[in-house]
């Protein structure tokens, strides 16, 4: 046999490997400015996603431990935090469970706050958080009632875009509903 005609090198030329590396380049440099767009969206989402789930959490514990769940808003920081109101009087005691979540530590470059636009009743907005009381605030009932109609609104810091906004409202009935701003209009 002729081993000296036969090929038993294996693998990628050089010119191969810079051929990869350039178009992967270019691919990269599609990619990461649409990323950098949809980024701050989905946060938005999941910020609202998050506090829609930890009021309907608030209001199913209200409803199984009969008794009052408060959910208080600190707008100065972008956070919020739910109380059992063990005694049902509204303050927080010595022994009552509380807990804070943050959300500009779980979503980064997401805060209370609104676009120029209608809530998702057609009227205008009156502020990122509209519950009554200082802190705002809204208490879910044993009865699975809430106390106050209220709405939430949410959105990234630096945008200015009306598709990113989200909304949360709470109605006298208990029942909690997420929106999401189309650009013109909620749904």
């Amino acid at each position: 046999m002729l081993s000296c005609c036969r090929k038993t090198d294996y693998g990628f030329t050089l010119l191969e490997m810079m051929i990869v590396i350039f178009i992967g380049g270019i691919l990269m440099a599609i990619a990461i400015p649409a990323f950098m767009n949809w980024a701050p969206k989905y946060r938005a989402n999941g910020a609202a996603r998050q506090v829609f789930s930890e009021m309907m959490a608030a209001r199913a514990k209200a409803i199984s431990e009969s008794n009052n769940y408060v959910v208080s808003f600190n707008t100065g920081n972008n956070s919020f935090t739910i109380h059992d109101d063990d005694d049902n009087d509204g303050t927080q005691d010595t022994g009552e469970s509380v807990r804070t979540v943050d959300i500009p530590g779980t979503y980064p470059g997401i805060e209370f706050g609104y676009i120029d636009a209608n809530n998702p009743s057609g009227d205008a907005i009156t502020g990122a958080v509209t519950f009554s009381g200082s802190p705002p605030r809204v208490t879910f009932k044993r009865s699975g009632l809430a106390n106050k109609n209220g709405s939430v609104f949410l959105k990234p810091a630096d945008g200015t875009r009306r598709d990113r906004q989200r909304c949360i409202t709470v109605l006298l009935t208990g029942r909690v509903r997420l929106y999401k701003h189309t650009g013109s209009d909620w749904e």
